[in-house]
C-alpha cells in the first residue's frame, strides 16, 4: 500500500480510464485499465489489467497484469470471449 500512496503523491491529477468490457468470469471480474498521471515530471499513462476474485459477494484477492492478452489465456478466454462477439 506503502508503495500505492507514494505513487500517488507524485501525481497532482490523475485519473483511471476503463479500457473496453468489464469481464466476468466465473468467480473473478476481469478490468482493463490506463492509469493517466500529471505532476512532477514526465505525464504517466500506464496500461493495466486487475482481476478481482470475489467469495461470498466480497473481494476476496486483487491481482494486477501487465499484459491483458496473457489474463485472458490463463482465464480461458479469447479476444473475441472478451469483446462478447459470437
Amino acid at each position: 500500500m506503502r508503495l500505492f500512496e507514494q505513487w500517488r503523491e507524485t501525481f497532482d491529477t490523475y485519473v483511471t480510464e476503463l479500457i473496453g468490457d468489464i469481464i466476468e468470469a466465473a468467480d473473478r471480474v476481469v478490468v482493463r485499465q490506463v492509469w493517466h498521471g500529471v505532476g512532477r515530471g514526465p505525464e504517466a499513462h500506464v496500461e493495466s489489467t486487475v482481476v478481482f476474485t470475489f467469495r461470498e459477494g466480497k473481494v476476496s484477492y486483487v491481482e494486477q497484469f501487465w499484459d491483458y492478452a496473457a489474463v485472458l489465456e490463463t482465464l480461458g478466454l479469447s479476444e473475441q470471449d472478451a469483446r462478447g462477439d459470437s
